[in-house]
């Protein structure tokens, strides 16, 4: 286990430009930062992928127990999980079904560990948009609909089934917003958006979707997320969302944290790092919703130096 050497990353794109107030009493900045530095665990195995690059189902779960065990502190895997979740809650497992999705051998390696902790499988939603799988036979079908809230436009999967959510997107590129990982997983919650933001109650797209961070200020979506778990064993590093084979690559990773400012900073790395492989350069357009999260919404560590990546390799 070892530290990621520290070459400078640089987010390119204006961090001083922080828009306007949002409206409408949704939103709430977070409490003010610790000083302490935002831990990310990136755990990578050679055995994640068979020679199709299809994932192994036993070798994710072991990614995931050991990424979850060294964030957490704690000795084991059942109080890793004990730590953020409890029998009575009712998780949302908030996935993307969207262009690279969330692999579902990544969406059961978490409901198998919530179920374990005593969460009940009528107690476990796996979602994206207004379709829900519940318990863990249904990750992949997601047979349910739930509808939104009628003032805030937000699920009501998460404005009043659940009382715990995980963040569980995959890493791509994203002609918008630079990348799309965690900050931009939240946008599969809500109604009513159009890429114009004409009539739109939430306007994200303006300015490279600098604002599309602003989901995760929602108290409801802030004081819910207790886990960050972001699937890269097969990340997209241009031309997304649409996805082109030939960019995506076998990375074989799990990371997992608390704040996800920091993941998007990490990933937004990793993405880049394929690209300088590959001679696509600086990925376009810049990321610049990365340092709005942290300077206007206080959701978590844009600064590299504010960061501690902790890699492992099983």
């Amino acid at each position: 286990m070892d530290k990621l050497t520290r070459r400078e990353f640089i987010i390119r794109g204006s961090s001083a430009v922080l828009g306007a107030a949002v409206g409408a009493g949704h939103l709430a900045a977070a409490e003010t930062k610790s000083a302490e530095k935002s831990r990310v665990v990136l755990v990578q195995s050679d055995d994640a992928l068979d020679a199709l690059s299809k994932p192994k189902p036993h070798v994710v779960q072991k990614m995931l127990d050991a990424a979850l065990v060294r964030f957490s502190g704690e000795p084991n895997v059942k109080a890793a999980w004990e730590k953020y979740f409890k029998p009575s809650d009712v998780v949302g497992v908030k996935m993307n079904v969207m262009m690279n999705a969330t692999r579902p051998e990544v969406v059961r390696a978490i409901v198998i560990r919530l179920l374990d902790v005593g969460v009940k499988n009528e107690n476990i939603i796996t979602w994206d948009r207004d379709a829900a799988g519940i318990g863990k036979e249904n990750i992949e079908t997601r047979n349910r609909r739930f509808s939104y809230d009628e003032k805030t436009h937000v699920s009501k999967i998460v404005t009043e089934k659940c009382t715990a959510l995980i963040n569980v997107p995959g890493i791509k590129a994203h002609w918008i917003t630079g990348i799309a990982v965690a900050l931009k997983n939240w946008v599969g919650v809500i109604r009513g958006l159009n890429p114009p933001d004409q009539g739109a109650t939430y306007a994200i797209h303006a300015d490279n979707g600098t604002e599309v961070c602003m989901f995760n200020a929602m108290p409801v979506i802030r004081d819910k997320c207790r886990l960050v778990i972001v699937d890269a064993l097969r990340p997209l590093c241009h031309a997304g969302p649409q996805v082109n084979p030939q960019y995506l690559w076998d990375y074989k990773g799990i990371l997992v944290s608390t704040d996800p400012v920091a993941m998007d900073t990490v990933c937004a790395r990793i993405i880049q790092e394929q690209r300088d492989k590959l001679g696509l350069g600086p990925f376009q357009p810049p990321a610049k919703h990365l340092a709005h999260a942290d300077k206007k919404y206080r959701l978590g560590m844009s600064d590299w130096d504010n960061i501690e990546l902790v890699r492992m390799t099983i």
